[in-house]
Formats: C-alpha cells, structure tokens, sequence
C-alpha cells in the first residue's frame, strides 16, 4: 500500500507540473500571438474575407484562459492523479467523450464529411482519383447560394464550365486556359460576366476553364497540365492563386502534389484508422491556422506548382500570368497583407502576376466570390498582361 501510494503521489505531481507548462505554454502563446503573427499563420493562409476585428482578441484570449485554467486546476488534477481509480475514470470518461464527439460529427455523412458534402464542386461533381474532384461533363446545373438568385452551370463535354453543355473545345484553336478554384470558374455570376468568359472575348481565344471550387495550387496545376496536353494551339494561360490556398496545398483527405527531394510528386490522400476519424480532420485540415513547419511546406510546394505552371506554358509558347485576388481596398503592393508571401511566391521566381483588389463592396451578398464588376475590372487588367497571346 506505502508502494502504491508513494507512486499515486509521483504520478500527481507529474500531472501537476504537466498542467502547469500546458499553462505557461497557453500564456506563452498568448504573447506570441500578435499582429505579425496572426497575419502569417491565419489571416493569409487561411481566411479569404479580411478577418473582423475583435478575432484576434478573442484568440489571445482564449489562450490566456487556457493557461490560466490549466494553472489553476494542477493541484486538483494532481489530487485525482494520485488515486489510480479515479484516474482511471477520467481517462475513460475523455475516451467516452471523444467517441461521443466522433460519432456526432458522422452523423448524416454521405460519401463524405458533413462540412464538405454541400459544397458546390461536390454539387457539381464527382470524386476523381488524380484531381482530388472534377465537375460533371455535359450536363447545366442551377445552384445558389443561400438567399440568392440560382445560377446556372454549364459544364462542357470536357467537364469545364462553359457557355453550353452541348459543347466541347476544339483542340486545334487558339485556346485561352483558365486554372484555378471557385473565383476561376466564377461562382455566383453567370457565364458571360466572369472574367474567364470576357478576357477570352478580349483577346479573341477559346475559352478553356479548367478551373474548380476549392482547387489548391497543386489541383490546378494538375488539370493546366491536362488541358495544354489535350491543345495543339494554346495561346495563352492564367493560373489562379488565392493566399487561402496555402492552406488547402497541405490538406491531406485528398491526393495532392508535394516536394520530394525538390521535386513534385503525386501523394494520395491519408489512409488508415486514425487518418479516417472526423476528429483528427477537423484538426488537421480545417483548423485556419497553419503552424511554421506545414506553412514553409506549403510555400515551398506552392512556389513550385506555380514555376512548374510556368514552365510548362513557355515550352507551349503559350503567355502565361498569375491572378491573385485579394479582398480589400485598392492599396500599394507592401500594404497588401500577403505582400511577404508574394514576394516569396512570385517575385522571387520572377513570374509574371497581376494583383487585382476587390474592395468587401464589389463581392457578391450571400456568396463572398468577386461580383460582375470586379470581374470585368480583372478581365481588363490580364488582357493589357496577354496582349499579344494570338495565333
């Protein structure tokens, strides 16, 4: 029994200064948490709306409750610790819970998890091996947004959106080519006012948009490769870049691109027990916030999608520009919250990009995607960038 309990008191007091450096690391992170780093680790690669104001508050606050909790609570855990079947009733009422929580989170699932299954894209279209997904071919299909006016979708006989379905691009014209995620396709606008439809009219090419809602950098990179093997005549090529994507170019639940020995390779999504629980998805995947070893990962991925992108359009002679859309006033380069990250990105390699702001105004109400206005606005500025993309 001395035994026993000389050791319930050893496991307590490991306990005890266990919850007290889970609150002085709470505390510690509440310090560190500020402006600089918000902006790096959640608002750029994370948040697409510019974040409210009160956000970050509640952040560091929340962390200082954590610390301050955890402090305060060690004596008593440490009290609970040393008495192996009260321990053990503990752990096992965590373990309960988190079942419980899982078991929630599967509820009414249908393929796939509930916070993806009433996405658009997955509205739209199918599951697909390589791409992650892909829109249906041949097919029109009304959605909106809640609250707003349904929008109709044509996706062409090769699975891109399109003026029609009963149509399919003509592999010898002069093709413009389209990558991106949902500003790409032009969620919530119709056909003719997206900027993808209007440059293509500008500079005279066929329009193919192989873009996709939800698309990461690696996804549109993947299906910019797929559309320029299927052309003999592309002329000229825009891939899209939001800063929100750094954080979907790590994701795991679908297959993706990562660096190996600096190059790109084809990774399939996570599989196993763990990989599968809703739990660790939530965490892994749908947390916005990205911490310092995934956000160089996803830099590093990222930069090379985009050179590869690139590279890829010059040995077809195609001109090739990147958009990045950036919601907010018209504002300097350096005052653009994501300027580091395009620097890094894009200056550095010396790719040839048009940054276009779009004030919180010109978006469209109940969808958050850049309105008719701003759209004609991006169309004009990428077409003074491809002048000259004819054949």
């Amino acid at each position: 029994m001395a035994a026993q309990s000389a050791a319930g008191r050893v496991v307590g007091q490991c306990v005890r200064l266990g919850a007290v450096a889970a609150g002085l690391v709470g505390l510690g992170a509440a310090v560190a948490c500020d402006a600089a780093w918000f902006t790096r680790h959640v608002r750029v690669p994370a948040l697409y709306l510019p974040p409210p104001w009160w956000l970050l508050p509640l952040l560091r606050g929340a962390l200082v409750a954590v610390g301050v909790l955890s402090i305060a609570a060690s004596a008593r855990l440490a009290r609970l610790a040393a008495r192996p079947g009260d321990l053990l009733r503990g752990v096992f009422a965590v373990l309960l819970a988190l079942c419980a929580a899982e078991l929630i989170l599967r509820q009414g699932e249908r393929g796939t998890t509930s916070w993806r299954a009433r996405k658009l894209e997955l509205r739209m279209g199918r599951p697909d091996a390589r791409f992650g997904w892909v829109l249906l071919p041949s097919r029109t299909v009304s959605l909106a947004a809640a609250g707003a006016v349904p929008v109709a979708y044509a996706i062409d006989g090769w699975g891109d959106r399109a003026s029609s379905a009963g149509q399919a691009p003509d592999p010898s014209r002069p093709s413009l080519v389209v990558a991106g995620e949902s500003v790409g396709v032009g969620h919530g606008l119709r056909f003719e006012d997206t900027f993808a439809a209007r440059l293509s009219s500008a500079l005279d090419l066929q329009l193919v948009n192989v873009s996709a809602g939800g698309y990461g950098t690696d996804q549109s990179l993947l299906r910019l490769e797929e559309a320029l093997a299927r052309l003999r005549n592309p002329a000229a090529c825009v891939l899209v870049f939001l800063p929100i994507q750094l954080q979907r170019n790590v994701q795991d639940y679908r297959p993706r691109l990562a660096l190996r020995d600096g190059q790109l390779v084809s990774v399939p999504a996570a599989a196993g027990f763990f990989q599968r629980l809703r739990l660790r998805d939530l965490w892994v995947n749908e947390l916005p916030l990205l911490g310092d070893a995934r956000l160089r990962e996803s830099l590093a991925v990222t930069a090379a999608a985009l050179g590869e992108g690139a590279r890829r359009c010059a040995e077809r002679g195609a001109k090739f520009v990147v958009l990045v859309v950036s919601v907010g006033p018209q504002r300097p380069f350096e005052a653009h919250p994501e300027s580091a990250v395009l620097r890094d990105l894009l200056v550095r390699q010396k790719l040839p990009f048009v940054l276009a702001d779009v004030d919180v105004d010109e978006l469209l109400p109940y969808d958050g995607h850049p309105g008719a206005a701003a759209s004609r606005r991006i169309a004009a500025s990428l077409a003074q960038a491809l002048a000259g993309a004819t054949r």
